[in-house]
């Protein structure tokens, strides 16, 4: 057992003191002499082919280096256009002035096409193609049946590929329900991620080798893209990423795609391996606004019950709009939210339809919950109104049916293994916390027993979003050295986009090896100096980088017990370390220093350091079920929001908003930085109230909203977060019993929201955002604005 010195407080954050003082280098900041900008001409139609394209008043403009387009880049550019603001051509110049000017100069000839410019239009079979030979609306490729339940183990056995995911049998299951609660036609808007930092590199060829500076959420793997869509040896590219200006999971790059919005990346390597010189590239507010759009979304679903409470049965259609062509596996997750994982512990039979649609809007992009909103949003409105028809507690309906430690995950993704046991909940710990908190008992009242102008509302969610992804092609990797002075690094590649994981991995190695937190060093800022480290996304860094880190500390710290071991004559297994060296375990006042246990060393040799490495491929094996590889326990972040608000009934108005956050994090590693993750519930917030949605001009799909005044984002003057950490200690899947907390606190607020506007003015709103006016036209006080088609 490992004393705790340093995980479960508040330490600094590593970065922090550079991210406050400005000293702290984004890809914007690397500056090198004849550095050449970049502007890109973009499409003004959203669906079009272009028939010709003379560029060569642009390039006869002084100081310009360079002009690309599909002629001759095939590589980053082509010739047919799928959205407004999809790539025409690029101005490489010697500032930007000169390159705005001659992309002014570029002279395109356009064959204009039909477009679709919404998911419902999208869905509809006879809709124009946005990828001509290619429908709009696709089946979910990895639909499987799974059956053949080993009655001892619970788990499925077999995986067979279907129309749809299920299990059990769904018209038996309708057929023996009590009491069945249908809802269709549940939108998700189309939703824009907050991240501050637009995206954007700068490529710099020092002769032998290229230098990419850009944000990352994974940059062994980016640069592996990179490397082979650009043609040439992974050798010869560095990917430098010390910083990155928040993501929330939105700005994970994929250049193989020309559809993933990373075209930054080949267009400043492109130009910078041409011509020798650094380019930088970075993308406007405006042109950030055309990338990365997620949470589109359809939704049908049916729930049957036992007269009791007890969920039995589960139906869920889901179609998830990709734009044109962007990120189609967020679709995946609405699947969480069912029978599948949230409501495992009574479900029998369950069936999950999912497809992804393609329109001319905005490519997409999993950011923040990564498709669980979506699903969480239709099943916790459907889970209140059965609460309300069955005159049941709310919360007492969660806790009834919601998934337990053990429980069977039967989630579909697509890997090796069928099912899975949940490693851990606490799930109804959190509705009980957050009750408490509100005194939800006294304070929650039938809407129809309110009245008066202002009326109070409560509601509630539960949620369940991914935390790893166990089998093939899932790992990370950490070395860890320690120095003859004590002191030690991590030498890591895991991304840092606000989530603390720089702070929490040296909390981790500290505490491994009975240093001071303060003495443990980080080394993480290019693909040079690192070894592979997972992607940050899917709230799988705790996972899947903690036994990594864990382990490379453990092999260090054996290491170096095993050179002390011949210095103090005992066997390295009676020994341990603390700041001041190693002693024996059983007489610590018998040791020696670090520096001694090292040995001799000089400029021509001895031990100057002692490398620790380890390999984590997931799953650890500590997640195996009695070490059984079939019997894998998988982490699920997971809890409860509570929402209660004013809604003003003679003008629809929403005020006095506080989310109650309450999560099972089973370890707080770092306590404060557990609360900070739980308070982006604000990014929910966003998405419900504030009026956010991807607004498209009819007529030419040119973007309504394209900064962040028009879509303007939450900040802590819209609503008051309560965050309250569950902390459930024995999670089999981390050295520390920690799970997942980076992304779930925005799955449940669409549906809390619903659920607390319909206490509190008896409006069920199906369809975000919940703008004043729907609660009016809820309210029967204002009639619909929308034109009858």
């Amino acid at each position: 057992m490992i004393k705790t010195t340093s995980i479960g407080t508040s330490v600094r954050q590593k970065d922090g003191p550079a991210r406050v003082t400005g000293a702290a280098k984004y890809y914007a900041d690397f500056i090198f002499p004849d550095m050449l900008q970049t502007r890109i001409l973009r499409s003004p139609y959203p669906a079009a082919t272009i028939t010709s394209i003379d560029t060569s008043k642009a390039e006869a403009l002084h100081g310009v280096r360079l002009v690309m387009t599909h002629e001759n880049y095939p590589k980053a550019f082509r010739k047919s256009l799928y959205y407004v603001g999809d790539l025409v051509a690029a101005v490489i110049a010697d500032d930007e002035t000169i390159a705005e000017e001659a992309m002014e100069l570029i002279d395109v000839t356009y064959e204009k096409k039909k477009f679709v410019l919404s998911i419902e239009e999208g869905i509809k079979p006879d809709s124009p193609q946005v990828f001509e030979g290619t429908p709009n609306c696709n089946d979910w490729e990895f639909h499987a049946l799974l059956s053949d339940r080993d009655p001892e183990t619970r788990l499925f056995k077999t995986k067979t590929p279907a129309e749809y995911n299920g299990f059990g049998d769904i018209e038996k299951g309708f057929a023996e329900s009590d009491v069945i609660i249908e809802q269709k036609g549940l939108k998700y808007a189309y939703c824009k991620g907050p991240a501050m930092e637009p995206r954007g590199c700068t490529a710099n060829f020092d002769g032998t080798k290229l230098h990419v500076y850009t944000h990352s959420q994974g940059m062994h793997d980016e640069k592996l893209c990179l490397a082979q869509a650009l043609g040439i040896s992974s050798t010869m590219l560095n990917y430098v990423s010390p910083f990155t200006g928040s993501s929330f999971g939105g700005k994970n790059a994929f250049p193989l795609d020309r559809n993933i919005a990373s075209h930054y990346l080949l267009i400043a390597s492109l130009a910078c391996l041409d011509l020798k010189k650094p380019v930088h590239c970075a993308y406007s507010r405006e042109e950030e606004m055309v990338s990365g759009w997620s949470r589109g979304s359809v939704t049908d679903v049916k729930i049957g019950f036992k007269e009791d409470g007890i969920l039995t049965t589960m139906d869920m259609s889901h179609w998830q709009e990709t734009g044109s062509g962007g990120d189609k596996y967020p679709a995946k997750n609405a699947m969480l939210a069912t029978g599948a994982v949230l409501y495992s512990h009574n479900c029998e039979h369950l069936r999950g339809k999912i497809r992804y649609v393609h329109t001319n809007r905005f490519p997409a992009a999993g950011w923040q919950g990564y498709g669980a909103p979506e699903g969480v949003f239709a099943v916790e409105t459907t889970m209140d109104i059965a609460a309300e028809k069955m005159g049941i507690d709310p919360v007492e309906i969660r806790k009834k049916n919601c998934m337990r430690t053990g429980d069977i995950d039967s989630g579909w993704d697509p890997l090796i293994y069928k099912s899975a046991y949940i490693s851990s909940s606490g799930i109804r710990d959190c509705l009980d916390a957050g009750a408490e908190y509100l005194d939800w008992k006294n304070n929650w009242v039938h809407p129809s027993k309110k009245s008066g102008r202002i009326r109070r509302g409560l509601g509630v969610a539960i949620f369940a979003m991914g935390a790893g992804r166990p089998g093939p092609g899932n790992s990370s990797e950490a070395m860890v050295k320690i120095y003859p002075d004590g002191s030690a690094a991590l030498v890591c590649a895991v991304a840092d986009i606000g989530q603390g994981q720089h702070t929490v991995q040296c909390q981790i190695v500290a505490d491994v090896l009975g240093i001071p937190y303060k003495k443990v060093g980080l080394v993480c800022s290019d693909t040079d100096s690192t070894p592979f480290a997972t992607l940050v996304a899917n709230s799988c860094g705790t996972w899947i980088q903690g036994w990594a880190t864990y382990e490379a500390a453990i092999d260090a710290k054996r290491q170096v017990l095993e050179l002390a071991a011949v210095q103090l004559g005992v066997p390295a297994p009676a020994l341990s370390m603390n700041e001041k060296g190693v002693f024996v375990t059983a007489e610590p006042d018998k040791g020696i220093s670090f520096a001694e246990a090292f040995g001799a060393r000089g400029h021509y040799g001895g031990v100057h350091e002692v490398t620790g490495y380890y390999v984590n491929n997931s799953p650890h094996p500590n997640g195996l079920k009695d070490g059984k590889e079939d019997q894998v326990y998988i982490p699920k972040e997971k809890g409860a929001q509570f929402i209660s608000l004013d809604v003003d009934t003679e003008t629809g108005m929403i005020s006095n908003v506080n989310v109650v956050m309450a999560q099972n994090v089973g370890k707080a590693l770092n306590p404060k930085i557990v609360a900070g993750q739980l308070s982006t519930s604000r990014h929910g917030v966003d998405n419900a109230i504030l009026g956010n949605d991807c607004i498209t001009d009819k007529r030419n799909g040119w973007l309504m909203t394209p900064n962040w005044i028009d879509y303007r984002h939450c900040t802590t003057m819209d609503c008051d977060v309560t965050p309250i950490v569950i902390e459930k200690p024995g999670d089999p899947t981390h050295p520390f019993g920690a799970t997942a907390c980076g992304e779930g606190a925005a799955c449940p607020s669409l549906a809390a929201f619903s659920n607390a506007i319909f206490n509190a003015t008896g409006v069920r709103l199906i369809e975000t955002p919940f703008d004043p006016e729907k609660i009016l036209m809820g309210l029967g006080k204002i009639q619909s604005s929308r034109r009858k088609k």
